[in-house]
């Protein structure tokens, strides 16, 4: 039986979850009902001098909380494991683009299930869905270019 553990040693470090607990209380300040603006989270974590990856991880692992949806692709990223292979920094980058007018939403979730080929996410959309694993910003970007 196969195992979902990966073969490579890490190339990044988690962030902290007591940090998450305390990333998360600071959404639950800015939510309205259940969801969190992203704009609204980007501006939080430019105020507070930290990574907008960051907050987007402490959605899933400490709140019950989401991004509001845009129209369009919903592109889950796995926020748990994979934060140890890059997962932030890919949160990082479709933040970027998705300021710069992308017309997707950002919807990092616990786990993909793709531990062994992190790090790993899900485009959906109303063509189908597409796992990347082990995803890349310019393989994402390749993705969303061609819907």
């Amino acid at each position: 039986m196969a195992t979902k553990t990966p073969t490579r040693s890490p190339t990044h470090e988690d962030v902290p979850f007591d940090r998450l607990a305390s990333l998360g209380m600071e959404l639950e300040d800015i939510a309205t009902g259940d969801q969190v603006a992203l704009a609204d989270l980007v501006e939080l974590a430019e105020d507070r001098g930290r990574p907008a990856s960051h907050y987007l991880a402490a959605l899933p692992l400490a709140t019950e909380l989401t991004v509001t949806p845009s129209p369009g692709v919903e592109i889950r990223v796995c926020a748990g494991t994979c934060q140890r292979y890059g997962a932030l920094p890919l949160l990082d980058h479709l933040v970027e683009r998705r300021m710069r007018g992308g017309d997707f939403t950002i919807a990092p979730v616990e786990c993909l299930d793709r531990c062994d080929t992190g790090p790993a996410c899900e485009l959906r959309s109303a063509s189908g869905n597409l796992v990347i694993a082990p995803a890349t910003a310019s393989a994402i970007d390749e993705a969303l270019d061609s819907l």
